[in-house]
């Protein structure tokens, strides 16, 4: 027996010996007794409840790095930590607009599907990647996508994207509205429509505006702004409005820090 046996073991006696000189109060019953220990035991198991629960809401969450209703950086006591100032949220919560709401980096796969270990695909740009945004009680989300040249082409047969517009399914895009930039860059933005009656759908997705912008070396960015999902996974309920909206998707999209 080692050292840590022989420990256990003398926790173990002490114990027993607790337990044999416990007497019952005086005008108390060994089933009020009993019945306030289960009580006490079902309290600990409550407790121990949450706390898994809570730390499975955590796995799913990736980053800290949250901004207030007034655009500063804070975490969930309200008060900034240093690493929240460097964390990879924390950097994109500084490109949005004040006001966006709380900014926290998650994995909307791993939040859909409730598999806290799913592999995340290997970002191409610095935020590529789905982050929470919580404001008015409700929870959206900004996904940021940076996809290569030798990938746009694998997917559309060598052709490339041309125009987001044109060459972008029609199913679901409404209001799609493109622009050609200075530097040879093409940008659409539209919103997604409603599923068809009768469609399946799961789980179901607030109001979203996405935003396609064609580099000029053949490459993609797709940035959404969505008002969240209901569902398993939820993080709250849906936004009345996607985080962003036209004009700031826009101004984001552009912006050269989402490229490489």
């Amino acid at each position: 027996m080692n050292v840590q046996e022989m420990e256990t073991e003398r926790v173990r006696e002490l114990l027993g010996r607790a337990v044999d000189d416990v007497r019952t109060p005086r005008g108390r019953g060994s089933e009020a007794v009993f019945a306030q220990a289960s009580r006490l035991r079902w309290r600990r198991r409550a407790a121990t409840t949450g706390v898994t629960a809570a730390a499975v809401a955590a796995a799913l969450v990736l980053g800290p790095g949250l901004l207030d209703d007034r655009g500063r950086e804070t975490n969930v006591a309200g008060r900034p930590t240093a690493g929240e100032f460097t964390s990879k949220a924390g950097r994109f919560a500084k490109l949005l607009p004040a006001g966006t709401g709380r900014v926290s980096e998650v994995s909307l796969l791993r939040l859909v599907k409730q598999v806290p270990k799913a592999p995340l695909p290997k970002p191409v740009g610095p935020y590529d990647g789905d982050y929470a945004v919580s404001r008015d009680g409700g929870v959206g989300y900004i996904s940021v996508h940076l996809s290569t040249a030798k990938e746009i082409k694998a997917k559309t047969g060598g052709l490339g994207l041309q125009d987001p517009c044109k060459d972008s399914p029609r199913d679901g895009t409404v209001d799609c509205t493109s622009e050609k930039l200075p530097n040879g860059n093409v940008l659409g933005i539209h919103r997604t429509g409603a599923p068809d009656p009768g469609s399946y759908s799961y789980p179901t997705w607030g109001p979203e505006l996405v935003a396609t912008l064609r580099l000029a070396d053949g490459g993609v960015l797709h940035v959404r702004a969505n008002g969240g999902f209901q569902g398993k996974g939820q993080l709250g309920p849906l936004l009345r409005t996607p985080p962003l909206d036209r004009d700031q998707l826009r101004k984001l999209t552009l912006n050269p820090k989402l490229l490489p």
